[in-house]
């Protein structure tokens, strides 16, 4: 992106992070962090995760956040680079890496998702979990094919902007100033999907929340009420989110899930022909 939408998005996570600072209640690494009605993409990130032998890999978290990412890949092992345009969020990351004693295993620094300040064949495992809308995609993905290893990894976990639902929230979220002109417009969507074989041999999307989205609006409301109160959604997003597994496996209804988790093998960069 424009220097401007850098600022704009550094300034956005900086309040973020500051917000979440002043809760002062831990969060868990895992998908028990999320609501119900989100959790099911989590879930299964968590799964793939523990079914990677990790143990002394060299892996990086793209647009690290408050770090809960990073953590828990350096819990299984994995030596953490992680970068991100916000240094409140770094200064939240290096706090959380402390609290759960992996601090030695997470190296966070300052950087941009469009040019990253490392070798080619860096990394085991790259991860970015909710950035890709709030960067340039292609050049973001084609510095990812760069520094992964010819056998390493990409994982990219996003939204995915067909759910018309989700695109009125995400309108709603522009107004109240919890996004930016620029993610509302470049959310990820099929064509995306598509551009990803450009960059990677193996393109792997799983799909999830479709049934599901309705209640996280839902949760999101009865939370503002009271907090104990999302709470009594979790039994039925709990079974919406069951139907979904079984519905989203038609590949129609796939361009309209809320979210994805795409695993990337092969960069072409490492092709010769």
């Amino acid at each position: 992106g424009s220097g401007a939408s850098i600022a704009a998005h550094a300034a956005l996570f900086d309040s973020v992070a500051s917000r979440d600072a002043e809760k002062q209640t831990p969060k868990p690494l895992d998908a028990s962090r999320q609501p119900v009605s989100r959790r099911a993409s989590f879930a299964w990130f968590d799964t793939w995760l523990n079914s990677q032998q990790l143990d002394g890999a060299q892996a990086l978290d793209l647009g690290c956040g408050r770090g809960e990412v990073a953590v828990q890949i350096a819990g299984l092992g994995a030596h953490v680079t992680g970068i991100d345009i916000s240094p409140e969020s770094l200064s939240r990351a290096k706090m959380l890496a402390e609290d759960h004693g992996v601090g030695g295993g997470v190296k966070l620094q300052q950087g941009n998702a469009e040019q990253l300040a490392f070798d080619d064949d860096s990394f085991d495992l790259a991860v970015s979990a909710g950035v890709m809308s709030f960067v340039d995609f292609d050049r973001s993905v084609a510095e990812l094919a760069r520094v992964v290893r010819h056998d390493g990894t990409a994982v990219i976990l996003d939204t995915l902007g067909h759910n018309p639902i989700a695109r009125m929230g995400r309108r709603r979220h522009l107004v109240t100033g919890q996004t930016t002109r620029f993610q509302v417009d470049n959310i990820i969507t099929c064509n995306h999907l598509d551009r990803l074989r450009a960059h990677f041999g193996s393109v792997e999307v799983h799909a999830f929340d479709f049934l599901t989205v309705p209640m996280m609006f839902a949760e999101n409301l009865l939370a503002r009420i009271h907090p104990a109160l999302a709470g009594l959604c979790a039994p039925v997003s709990a079974g919406l989110r069951a139907l979904d597994s079984v519905i989203l496996k038609w590949r129609p209804l796939r361009r309209y899930a809320f979210r994805v988790v795409i695993v990337l093998k092969w960069p072409r960069v490492h092709e010769t022909g």
